[in-house]
C-alpha cells in the first residue's frame, strides 16, 4: 500500500484521555492553531464554491423570476453539498491530527470524496428532522409572542420570551447537528455504512444526548461569538469610512446562509461586494472551530464508554 508523506512532520497528537469542558475548548483551539494552514486549505474549497455560487446567482439581470428561482434552488443544493464535504473533510483531518499528530491533505480529500454520499444522506436525514422540529418549536412560541406584542408596555416579557425561544431553537438545531457529527465521525473514522453509522451514533450518545448537545451548543455559541467579533470589527471600519450604514451592516452581520443578498447585479455596490467577500473569508477561517470541537467530543465519548485511550496507547507503543 502506498504511504503518503504527511504535510507536517511534527507529532502533536495529545495524550488520549477524557476531558472536561474547559480542557475540550483548550484542545480545540490548540488543534486550530497548530494545524491552521491545513484547515484553511480545506475550507478554501468552501470559499471558492460560495463565490462561484453567488456569481452564478447574479449572472444576468434579464433572467426571469422562474429561472432565477430554479438557479437559486440548484445552487443552494450544490452549496449545501460542498459544505457537507468540507465539514466531513475537516472532521477527518481533525481525526488524523488526534490519532497521528499529522494531517495528510491528500488522504483527507480522497476519503471526503469516497464517503461524500454517505455523509450527505446522513446530513439530509438529520437536517430534515431538525427543520421539522425547529419549525414546530417556532410555531409553539409564535402564538404567545404575537399575543404579548399586542399588549402595551410588555417589552420585557416579550424580550425574555423571544430570547428563550431563540435559545431553544438553537439548542434543538445543534442537538441534531451533534447527532450528525457523531454519525459522520463513525463513517469517516470507523468506516461505517449509513445505517451502521446511525446505530453507532446511538451507542455513543445514549443517555448523554442532552449533555452532549449542551456542550455542542456552547461550542457553537463560542464559534459564533468569534465570528461575530471579526464581522463587527470589519463592519465598524466600513461605517467609519462611510462605505456602509447600520441597515446594511445588520444584514451582513448575519450568518452567510441568512444574508439577504441583492436580487439584481445593479443593486450590488462595490462596498457590498467587498463586505460579502470579507465576511465569507471570516466564515472560511472560523469554520474549523466547531468541527474540531465536535470531533474531539466524539473521541472523548469513545474514551468514556469504550476505553479508547487504552487502545490508542497500546497501538502507539506497539508501533
Amino acid at each position: 500500500m502506498e504511504i503518503e508523506s504527511p504535510t507536517t512532520i511534527e507529532n502533536t497528537s495529545p495524550i488520549p484521555r477524557s476531558m472536561g469542558f474547559g480542557e475540550l475548548l483548550d484542545a480545540t483551539f490548540s488543534f486550530y492553531r497548530t494545524h491552521f494552514l491545513r484547515f484553511l486549505g480545506i475550507t478554501s474549497i468552501y470559499l471558492l464554491a460560495m463565490l462561484i455560487g453567488f456569481s452564478i446567482c447574479l449572472l444576468d439581470d434579464s433572467v426571469g423570476r422562474n429561472e432565477r428561482i430554479a438557479i437559486w434552488i440548484t445552487m443552494t443544493g450544490v452549496l449545501f453539498g460542498v459544505s457537507i464535504f468540507v465539514a466531513s473533510s475537516l472532521m477527518f483531518a481533525t481525526s488524523q491530527a488526534y490519532l497521528d499528530g499529522v494531517i495528510r491533505i491528500g488522504a483527507v480529500l480522497k476519503l471526503g470524496i469516497r464517503q461524500f454520499i454517505t455523509c450527505f444522506v446522513g446530513a439530509f436525514l438529520f437536517g430534515l428532522i431538525a427543520i421539522i422540529t425547529t419549525t414546530l418549536v417556532g410555531l409553539f412560541f409564535s402564538g404567545p409572542l404575537s399575543f404579548l406584542m399586542q399588549i402595551p408596555f410588555n417589552f420585557f416579557l416579550t424580550f425574555v420570551l423571544s430570547l428563550l425561544s431563540s435559545v431553544i431553537v438553537i439548542f434543538v438545531a445543534v442537538y441534531f447537528i451533534s447527532h450528525w457529527c457523531f454519525f459522520a465521525a463513525a463513517v469517516l473514522v470507523e468506516g461505517k455504512s449509513i445505517w451502521d453509522g446511525i446505530r453507532r451514533r446511538g451507542e455513543l450518545i445514549r443517555r448523554r444526548s442532552l449533555q452532549i448537545a449542551s456542550i455542542m451548543t456552547a461550542i457553537f455559541l463560542l464559534y459564533l461569538a468569534v465570528n461575530f467579533i471579526f464581522r463587527f470589527g470589519f463592519g465598524f471600519l466600513f461605517i467609519l469610512t462611510e462605505h456602509t450604514n447600520f441597515e446594511e451592516l445588520r444584514n451582513v452581520l448575519q450568518p452567510v446562509w441568512l444574508m439577504q443578498l441583492p436580487v439584481f447585479q445593479n443593486e450590488l455596490r462595490l462596498s457590498h461586494q467587498l463586505m460579502h467577500l470579507i465576511y465569507l473569508g471570516i466564515d472560511t477561517i472560523t469554520m474549523p472551530i466547531w468541527v474540531i470541537g465536535a470531533t474531539l467530543l466524539y473521541f472523548d465519548q469513545r474514551i468514556r464508554r469504550e476505553g479508547f485511550d487504552i487502545e490508542m496507547m497500546a497501538a502507539r507503543q506497539g508501533g
